[in-house]
């Protein structure tokens, strides 16, 4: 808080009950020293209510501002949660789509193995090694997403609460 607002904050938040105290200090001082230059003085330029308002304009303009950047934070976290959710929504599809394949290479496996065909074989089990590969990296997605979302969330009740 800067001095001239906390004089007003003291003061009562009022120029006139500020100017007024000045006055009085002023009169004290000429009758304490008997000087007239401390009476001659003009209040402080931090005193005057055109100063006063231009820092307030100042003050409120700033106010503004962080208010306009915390209602941009506020919708970047939104933004973010549901990036979040459509990201999980297509690893989830990714996932069962990886377990269908999965399950289709199984099944070719088992029919090569009737038919005594090796080499089909062992293209099979590299195409279910591929897809397990690619399932298991679709599944850690999945978890980082999911992590995100919460993270991303959180965000969003704690801007809440501010």
């Amino acid at each position: 808080m800067s001095k001239d607002n906390h004089l007003v904050k003291q003061c009562g938040g009022s120029m006139r009950s500020i100017s007024s105290a000045i006055a009085a200090v002023a009169t004290a001082l000429v009758l304490v020293t008997g000087s007239s230059a401390a009476a001659q003085s003009a209040p402080p330029a931090a005193v005057r209510s055109d100063v006063v308002s231009a820092d307030s304009a100042t003050v409120a303009r700033k106010l503004a501002a962080e208010q306009k950047r915390k209602r941009q934070d506020v919708r970047e976290d939104r933004r973010d949660v549901r990036s979040d959710r459509r990201d999980i929504a297509s690893d989830k599809r990714d996932v069962r789509h990886d377990a269908r394949e999965i399950a289709g290479d199984r099944r070719e496996l088992r029919s090569e193995r009737r038919e005594g065909d090796s080499a089909g074989v062992r293209h099979e089990r590299r195409e279910i090694a591929r897809d397990r590969r690619e399932a298991k990296r679709d599944g850690a997605d999945l978890r980082s997403d999911r992590r995100d979302l919460r993270r991303d969330k959180r965000d969003v009740r704690r801007d809440r609460r501010h």
